[in-house]
Formats: C-alpha cells, sequence, structure tokens
C-alpha cells in the first residue's frame, strides 16, 4: 500500500439501486491506498443492507436524516486521509480517477482542490450526451463567480484545506458544494484541473420541482456571501461583474426550471436577470442561452439546439410574451419590448439557421429588421467581432458548461 491515505466520503439516501455500482467503482480504483465510508441518511430502502455486504471495505455511518452537506461533514469528521474524495450514491468512478488527482495534488502542494470533466449517463448506466471537459485553472475565482461548474464526484481537496476553509455549510440543502468551492477560491488557494473524464454522473430526476425552485434562493445567498467577502478582489467587485453573475444565475435557474415544465417560475426567473440588467433583452445571445439550458440535459449543444429548432422557437416566444405581460413591469423594461422582439427574432433565425432552413431564417431576420433596424445592426457588428454572446463564461461552441451537479 503506497501513496497517501484517501478518504472517500459517499453521501447515500434511499439508493439501494445504485450503492453497489458506485462501490465497486471506488473499490476497483488503481489506487489502492483508500478508506471508503458511506453515510447512510437514514434511507427506507435497503441501502445500508447493501452497503454491509461489502464487509470491512466500507464503514457504514447512519445518521438522522439531515441532507447531503450533513452527511458528507458526517463522513469527514470519521476519515483519516490526507486527501478527501466525494461521490454521488448514483455515480461512478472511472479506475484512474483517484491516481489522476492524488498525482495533480502532489505535483501542486498548495492547491486547494484538483477536479476533472464528467460524462452524463441515464439510469441504465448508457453514456449520454457529450463529455464536459474542464477548462479553468488555478485561480478560478472569477469563472466559480460565474457559475459552478464542477461538483463533488469530480473533486478532491486536501484535508489541511478543509482544516482552513471549513467543510460543508448544513444550513444550505441546496449548493453547498457551490458555496465550498468558493471559499476555497476566496481563500486565494488554487484549483488544478485534470483534463480527462473520470466520473459518470447519472443524469434522473429525483429533485422534486420545490428544490428546482428553492435552488435559485440558495444560490443567490452563495453569491451574497461571496460578493461580501473583504478576500473578493477589487477586479471582480465592480457592479458591471457582480450583475453579470446575479443574471447568469437567474438564467440557469431559468433554464432548469422551464425544462422540468414549472413556466411561471422559468418567466419569473428570467424576468429577475433582465431587471438586472434590462438591455440583455436586446441581445440575441440572452435567447440562445436560454434555449440551449432548457433542452434534454445530455443534449444542451448546437446540434442538438438545431434538432429542437420549433421547440425553442415556441418556447423563447412564449417566455417574451409573458415577461411582457408581467403585472408591475418596470418602466425601463417595458421600453425594451421592440428591441427585445427584434432581438428575439435574430435568435429565431439562428436556430433555423443551424436546421439548415435557410429560407426561414432569411424571413425572420427580415422580421426582425422591421421590428428594430438599430438591434439588427447592433447584433451584426458584435458577431463580426467575435463579441456578441452576453454570457460567454456560460456556454461554449459545443457544449454547455453545466452546473447541473451543484
Amino acid at each position: 500500500m503506497t501513496g497517501a491515505l484517501v478518504s472517500v466520503v459517499i453521501p447515500a439516501y434511499n439508493a439501494g439501486a445504485f450503492i453497489e455500482e458506485a462501490l465497486q467503482s471506488v473499490l476497483g480504483q488503481t489506487y489502492s491506498n483508500l478508506e471508503v465510508i458511506v453515510v447512510d441518511d437514514e434511507s427506507t430502502d435497503d441501502t445500508r443492507a447493501r452497503v454491509a455486504a461489502f464487509g470491512a471495505r466500507v464503514t457504514l455511518i447512519p445518521q438522522a436524516n439531515a441532507g447531503a452537506a450533513v452527511a458528507r461533514n458526517t463522513g469527514i469528521r470519521h476519515s483519516h486521509g490526507t486527501y478527501l474524495a466525494f461521490l454521488d450514491a448514483d455515480d461512478i468512478w472511472l479506475p484512474n480517477k483517484v491516481a489522476r488527482l492524488v498525482d495533480a495534488l502532489e505535483r501542486h502542494p498548495g492547491a486547494g482542490a484538483a477536479y476533472h470533466g464528467y460524462v452524463a449517463m441515464d439510469e441504465d448506466g448508457a453514456v449520454v450526451g457529450q463529455p464536459v471537459l474542464p477548462a479553468h485553472d488555478g485561480d478560478v475565482l472569477e469563472p466559480l463567480l460565474l457559475g459552478c461548474f464542477f461538483g463533488p464526484p469530480m473533486v478532491m481537496i486536501p484535508r489541511a484545506c478543509l482544516d482552513r476553509v471549513g467543510g460543508f455549510d448544513p444550513e444550505l440543502r441546496l449548493g453547498e458544494d457551490w458555496d465550498l468551492f468558493l471559499r476555497i477560491a476566496l481563500a486565494g488557494l488554487p484549483v488544478r484541473c485534470v483534463p480527462e473524464i473520470l466520473v459518470r454522473c447519472r443524469a434522473h430526476r429525483t429533485n422534486t420541482t420545490r428544490d428546482l425552485v428553492r435552488a435559485a434562493a440558495f444560490g443567490r445567498v452563495i453569491l451574497d456571501r461571496a460578493f461580501a467577502d473583504p478576500r473578493l478582489p477589487a477586479r471582480l467587485r465592480t457592479r458591471r461583474f457582480r450583475t453579470a453573475a446575479y443574471k447568469t444565475h437567474a438564467v440557469f435557474q431559468a433554464g432548469r426550471c422551464l425544462r422540468a415544465g414549472l413556466w411561471a417560475d422559468g418567466v419569473a426567473l428570467f424576468l429577475e436577470a433582465a431587471r438586472l440588467d434590462p438591455r440583455m433583452l436586446s441581445r440575441p445571445s440572452s435567447y440562445l442561452d436560454l434555449a440551449l439550458r432548457t433542452l434534454p440535459l445530455a443534449d444542451q449543444t448546437w446540434p442538438g439546439l438545431a434538432r429542437h429548432a420549433d421547440q425553442a422557437a415556441a418556447l423563447l416566444t412564449n417566455v417574451l410574451e409573458g415577461l411582457f405581460q408581467s403585472s408591475g413591469l418596470p418602466t425601463e423594461l417595458a421600453r425594451q419590448r421592440r428591441p427585445a422582439w427584434s432581438a428575439l427574432w435574430i435568435t429565431i433565425s439562428v436556430v433555423q439557421a443551424l436546421a439548415h432552413r435557410y429560407a426561414v431564417a432569411a424571413a425572420t431576420l427580415g422580421r426582425a429588421f422591421v421590428t428594430d433596424p438599430l438591434t439588427v445592426t447592433a447584433a451584426l457588428a458584435r458577431a463580426g467581432t467575435g463579441r456578441w454572446m452576453s454570457i460567454p463564461s456560460s456556454w461554449r461552441p459545443v457544449r454547455l458548461w453545466t452546473t447541473e451537479r451543484c
């Protein structure tokens, strides 16, 4: 047995259907010096029995139901490793995951964490969608304020770092991992990325609709804390960046709600973003970003948007109609009606072009020009300089950076 001890903490609640596969992926790691701890969050199924069947290879700790943050903290308290790694009970690590992250942390002893990419799988374990690779390394505070781009199954954290910044906040029933990662970045600790796919994250509908709505509120609390932190650099204290962070969060959560059929909540969150930045309504990128986020989780790509062109056009039209029908609409937003509709027609034109419906795209672009020529001119000018995307850190040409795990 060589190398530093790595403690693996797995919170589990009614995870009987998947926990054995998750544990097998941990015990099958090429890195052998592991301590495996499952914290059962008062499951009512056969989770405990399935974990107990692994015998002394896995430590089972039962606790009263208190959520993932408390469960992970319980596991941390009972652990002894130099490094802490986390796995959700329905996900699967690839065999080299631990070895690759230990290597990254050993090569960068001052790092606060290391993380890697992931690929989604369905309930049956079949890979779906495209892999998501990490892009941020070192000082990740700025992109992290614009969205959580990795989650617990993708990260390894030195115990010394957790001793310094603390564990998961038990008051946050959602987004507790984003909060922890922000505290690591605010402490000035670099985060190292390993540009490999080392985990398969299971995509299935486990959150209640109430959780989706609550996630937006918890996210605002997390951002409030980060922007109030005295360690936040001056360059990130500007009104413009703060607005971008809250706006991006609202658009992301709006997309999640709309994808889940929570229409009123999705429109309300998009309106929240527009209140923060009324000019976003005149930018096609705002609608493209929302359209991508409302696609099925495994299909949030440009080809995916082309396949769902008609649905995207209808959804965006209904969202904008709902926004302008909102009661108490601020005057500043009401004045954006013509530019907003022009920007929407530009967006639909782009979507139709992606679907190779060029005649429809041209006609829709003409409609945008008739609605508000200045908006079309401005959008084309931005496109010509490569600056037409209003939320560039939230998505990439091939695949959305998703905060779905957070």
